[in-house]
């Protein structure tokens, strides 16, 4: 209860100081839309069956262009590691020296505070203005050593209220959070990260090593608009840390927000791989930021209600909002309307589908899938995870049959990713059952069971795996 009632508390707090910031913190004086980020949307087919339901398929494409000459936002980063016991040798010591770099590439008047989980939350370091005291902070974050189980909870919870202390408006504000094992108690976590995203304040998630839960850590990273990465080994941090400060520092738009709205008769199913709510009639997803040369491609499948040949379907309005950060322009908005028109003519329709579209499509949708299976199996759901991943398989080898190498990559590491499942019970019997289930299986004609795979390379299949489903999702 009484970790229910703090995160409970925490939330209370981010949701009081990001309200005040938003409304009384920004500059009354907006300046002229810069035009760096822009908004495009395209259809799977141009043309719906006429006089039946039809299945839609958009792309909506979220894109960044290059600047040059363009200031940058001031950063307000808390970095969170654990530095629990199983973090004791290297792994502590190429955190350390990871969090050290932040310290050189960081700008005067950036914000730095250091929290360490372990047992408990420990806050290294305040948020600390960055000026002529580097000395002091590298002395700070020296103090690190492994120790304890893992309150990740608390941790987390430290690192946000570091960051809404000290909130700021106009920059970007991010949580970089590196875990290496299961957290004591997972209670919560995600509803922070949601909580703090939804008010500006993005958090990248690492999970370091084999032991780390995936789906929770993606999970963070996804429902705050942040970025999810896996790291097989602790010297691989400090180019991850580094390449996290460079982001930051190329932010052209902040607490992005896209809106579908759809249209008579037309049903959003869903938006692949996606975090949704529902708002009204409304379907939001929450981007977090958007930096300089970067695209998102959100997939959307939507379903329509017959009309008559030649009517056009109105299917979806899409609007953009985000804070800009590159010249001060307050915030801003794009939109643009999809729409088809219905037809009986066969060849027509045949006409209108846009394969490379499609291909993308079905590219997210494998990623997807493959996301859940992997949470399905760590609840338990062995099965169901094994069943999701065939049908995955079969839906994705009818589009890698056209030449869709990325697909075909993926669907072989489905199947790795199925193979690496542990046994169900029926197998696991057939496979330690009596003398005679052999001779049975003999006359079946059912293959042997695979040899037992290590536990170790179990993890490592899933978690490369998972990583780049996330990276497909844009995550």
């Amino acid at each position: 209860m009484t970790k229910t009632m703090t995160v409970l508390g925490v939330l209370g707090v981010v949701a009081v100081l990001a309200f005040g910031a938003s409304c009384g913190g920004t500059s009354t004086t907006e300046n002229e839309d810069p035009g760096v980020i822009s908004l495009s949307g395209s259809l799977g087919n141009a043309f719906v069956p006429a006089g039946q339901n039809g299945e839609v398929l958009a792309r909506i494409r979220i894109s960044t262009q290059p600047v040059d000459g363009t200031g940058r936002p001031p950063l307000n980063l808390a970095l969170v590691i654990d530095t629990s016991g199983s973090m004791a040798g290297e792994p502590i010591e190429d955190a350390r020296d990871a969090a050290l770099t932040i310290v050189d590439l960081l700008r005067e008047g950036d914000r730095l505070s250091v929290v360490a989980f372990h047992s408990s939350a420990e806050v290294l370091l305040p948020s600390t203005v960055i000026e002529d005291n580097l000395a002091e902070l590298r002395a700070r974050i020296a103090e690190m050593e492994a120790q304890g189980t893992t309150d990740m909870a608390g941790g987390l919870q430290a690192g946000l209220t570091e960051l809404m202390t000290h909130y700021e408006p106009n920059g970007v504000n991010r949580v970089v959070l590196l875990g290496d094992g299961v957290p004591n108690e997972e209670a919560g976590i995600v509803a922070m990260a949601q909580a703090a995203g939804e008010r500006g304040m993005t958090v990248t998630a690492i999970g370091l090593g084999l032991d780390y839960n995936e789906t929770l850590m993606g999970d963070v990273a996804q429902v705050s608009g942040g970025q999810f990465h896996y790291v097989e080994e602790s010297e691989q941090v400090a180019t991850l840390f580094r390449d996290e400060v460079m982001r930051m520092q190329r932010v052209f738009g902040r607490n992005a927000v896209v809106r579908l709205q759809p249209g008579p008769g037309v049903t959003i199913q869903n938006v692949v791989g996606q975090n949704v709510q529902h708002v009204g009639g409304f379907v939001e997803v929450h981007l977090g930021d958007l930096h300089e040369g970067e695209h998102r491609d959100l997939i959307v499948r939507a379903t329509a209600e017959g009309r008559r040949a030649g009517a056009t379907v109105e299917l979806m309005d899409v609007h953009l909002g985000f804070d800009d950060a590159v010249a001060e322009a307050g915030h801003l908005e794009r939109r643009v309307f999809l729409g088809a028109k219905a037809s009986d003519d066969d060849e027509e329709i045949a006409r209108g589908r846009d394969a490379e579209l499609e291909s993308e499509a079905a590219r997210m949708q494998a990623a997807a899938a493959t996301v859940q299976a992997i949470r399905l199996n760590r609840n338990g759901n062995v099965a169901e995870a094994r069943a999701m991943l065939e049908r995955a398989e079969q839906e994705a080898n009818g589009y890698a049959l056209d030449g869709d190498e990325v697909l075909e990559a993926q669907v072989s590491s489905m199947a790795s990713l199925r193979n690496s499942l542990p046994p169900t019970v029926g197998t696991a019997a057939s496979a330690e059952g009596s003398d005679d289930a052999e001779p049975e299986a003999e006359e079946a004609h059912e293959p042997r069971p695979a040899p037992a795979m290590p536990a170790e390379d179990r993890q490592q299949i899933q978690r490369q795996v998972h990583d780049q489903a996330m990276g497909t999702l844009g995550f």
